[in-house]
């Protein structure tokens, strides 16, 4: 059974991240006919940000990988787009009644109709795009919000109204979480393998190697925090969020205690049954690491 759930799980790993991998190509578009008044794009990108015109009432959805701009209605109603060639990690601003998409080059569109006005160096324009995203705690009626896909207005109630819609199997090149999947199921095989060594000698085992044993504490003792932390964050969630940012040094102690430790580890002299018991602990404080950083997500949903 464990065979074949590893066989599985190693299986759904190669082909989320085949099917991720894809999804990016496949959304990446370079369009040289940028100066041109393009068809509402499709491509399940994932929405980069949305810009909205006030004064002309019009929504501007920006995709990244596919360097296009869909602009709609505020009811929803598409109008144009433009694309420009391939550039990597673009940006989209809205300034002086101009569309302008740039990565070194600027490509300036007029923000009502669309048409191409000039083609610029980022550096001679004076852009202000501001990278900063806000911490939205309630929706104000009349505002437009956005996921990975769709497009949103709030009503007066706080309730969101789909504005702009994508299919639900967009979501299926959103960064395959079939990875995911595939990669906690090898992550709990190569677990369960280890326990079954661990079982057989822990009744048994007795540390000659210093160091072997202060290793195994130390991934013991990491193992019950993380395991602590989890269960601490989630719970407080509900209350406030403030235990979220333990994570950072959560973090930042698991890499620098792991290039140590784990370089020490590789090189141990030691008995079967001691190695065995520190891999154990090992695996044991990176999988307690990652239900840690699983409980942040949790919390985080909790918190909004």
């Amino acid at each position: 059974m464990k065979k074949i759930l590893f066989s599985v799980s190693v299986v759904l790993f190669a082909f989320g991240i085949a099917l991720g991998l894809f999804g990016r190509v496949f959304c990446t578009r370079s369009n040289d006919s940028y100066k041109e008044i393009q068809p509402e794009s499709f491509v399940p990108d994932t929405i980069d940000t949305v810009l909205y015109d006030e004064d002309l009432k019009q929504i501007y959805v920006c995709y990244n990988d596919a360097n296009c701009v869909n602009v709609y209605t505020e009811s929803g109603e598409f109008l144009w787009c433009v694309a420009t060639p391939y550039m990597r990690n673009s940006y989209f601003v809205l300034q002086d009644d101009k569309l302008i998409i740039y990565d070194e080059d600027a490509y300036i569109y007029d923000s009502e109709n669309g048409s191409f006005l000039a083609l610029e160096n980022e550096e001679n324009s004076d852009l202000n795009y501001n990278e900063e995203e806000e911490n939205i705690e309630h929706y104000i009626e009349g505002d437009y919000y956005f996921d990975k896909f769709q497009v949103y207005k709030a009503s007066a109630n706080s309730t969101l109204e789909i504005i702009v819609s994508r299919p639900w199997w967009y979501h299926i090149f959103d960064l395959a979480p079939l990875a995911f999947i595939g990669a906690v199921g090898i992550g709990v095989c190569i677990f369960f393998e280890s326990k079954k060594g661990y079982n057989a000698v822990k009744k048994t085992v007795v540390f000659g190697n210093r160091k072997a044993k202060i290793i195994k504490s130390y991934f013991k003792t990491t193992t019950i925090f993380h395991l602590i932390y989890t269960v601490l964050n989630i719970i407080f969630a509900f209350i406030t969020d403030w235990l979220i940012i333990g994570i950072i040094p959560l973090t930042l102690h698991m890499i620098a205690s792991s290039i140590i430790l784990w370089n020490i580890k590789d090189r141990l002299s030691c008995k079967s049954d001691e190695m065995c018991v520190v891999e154990f602990w090992g695996i044991a404080e990176i999988g307690s690491f990652i239900s840690a950083f699983i409980s942040v997500i949790i919390a985080s949903a909790i918190a909004v």
